[in-house]
């Protein structure tokens, strides 16, 4: 049996006072975006269910293991909002000191039959406080964003701050529904507005001016849900006056710095062979990327060919496409590649996020067959 040491638990009345850059979500955002949530406190509205030993947020076939909270008896969901701080244990080193009291490695051996989870095998929620979730009277962004299905596809009404095109890291990507999708904010839930630019009568606003964040709005139109992430299309937007009491905007989430890219993958992989002279070249990004940060960042070159008795042409010309939907980045060859060929990508340090951060340059390589 493993036995998951536990700690004291608060509630959530005293912890709703500590905002800092705490973020309302829900467990399937948490499992799609992990690398943007880790290390991050987090709110979330969801069920509880034990079995025997552990604690677990469910929500339809996810799951997510929950640390300090008593594990309800087999067959019983509890309704819980809890506050912790979330971690994919892959990405951290056992002697961490935000984990290192914890008995994971036993946890990776028990559930995974290995002595350390990878990235994304082992994502975990350490709580803070909980508290029986309570039926909401009205809809505010923040219940909307801690339980969405209940409204997608309704008409609603909900007012936040202006962030822009999620300015300040608010949102782990865009939607890329428009060029004038934005993001809203109000205490610790933000969704995305998509569909309408943000103006109307006495107001213009820039999605990317930092200037304009102080407004606030009041969008009425119908939500949806992509990847976790609740989105508006609004069918009307109305500038308002900041509400009374202004602590409950999230003032120090400016400070968080925003997430770095990292590739999720590349086709062909490293050390490839055999493949095929007409193949296209795919890198799949974690995050949303700058699309003209590409421009002369990428370098494609065969590998030890000899210049001075070989007519082949050592860097071969192919063209570049993003594909903002899926954050990819396509690479065509304006011909065939040669046969039997070593085949070197590079991506120099010039590529950026679509919030200016940078990406780690990369090199691999695949071998061209016959």
């Amino acid at each position: 049996m493993i036995a998951v040491i536990g700690l004291p638990v608060g509630t959530l009345t005293e912890s709703y006072a500590q905002r800092g850059t705490r973020r309302a979500t829900t467990l399937e955002a948490l499992s799609t975006h992990m690398s943007f949530f880790h290390g991050e406190e987090i709110l979330i509205r969801t069920e509880v269910i034990g079995d025997g030993t552990l604690a677990y947020l469910v929500e339809g076939t996810t799951r997510l293991l929950l640390l300090d909270v008593p594990a309800p008896p087999n067959e019983i969901r509890e309704h819980l909002d809890v506050i912790g701080m979330f971690y994919d244990i892959g990405r951290l080193q056992p002697d961490d000191p935000r984990i290192s009291s914890y008995p994971l490695g036993r946890l990776s051996e028990s559930l995974l039959r290995k002595p350390w989870p990878g990235r994304g095998e082992l994502p975990v929620l350490i709580a803070t406080a909980t508290q029986p979730t309570k039926k909401p009277t009205t809809i505010t962004l923040r219940t909307l964003v801690l339980d969405p299905k209940p409204n997608v596809s309704r008409g609603v009404t909900v007012i936040g701050r202006f962030r822009g095109r999620n300015l300040y890291a608010d949102l782990p990507e865009s939607p890329g529904q428009s060029p004038y999708d934005f993001v809203l904010v109000s205490a610790e839930a933000a969704i995305w507005i998509v569909g309408m630019e943000p103006k109307g009568e006495g107001f213009d606003l820039d999605v990317q001016a930092r200037t304009d964040t102080g407004h606030w709005l009041e969008i009425t139109g119908v939500p949806r849900i992509e990847k976790g992430m609740v989105l508006i299309e609004p069918g009307r937007i109305v500038l308002v006056d900041p509400p009374e009491e202004p602590l409950s905007i999230p003032t120090q989430i400016d400070a968080r710095p925003a997430p770095a890219p990292e590739i999720l993958f590349t086709a062909p992989l490293e050390g490839d062979v055999d493949v095929p002279r007409n193949t296209t070249v795919r890198i799949q990004f974690s995050l949303d990327m700058d699309p003209e940060s590409f421009e002369g960042q990428i370098r494609i070159y065969y590998k030890n060919v000899d210049q001075i008795n070989s007519s082949v042409s050592n860097e071969p010309t192919f063209e570049v496409e993003y594909l903002r939907r899926n954050r990819v980045v396509q690479i065509r060859f304006v011909e065939e590649l040669e046969r039997f060929r070593s085949v070197n990508v590079e991506l120099l340090n010039g590529i950026t996020s679509s919030n200016g951060i940078s990406l780690a340059p990369l090199t691999f390589s695949f071998f061209v067959g016959g």
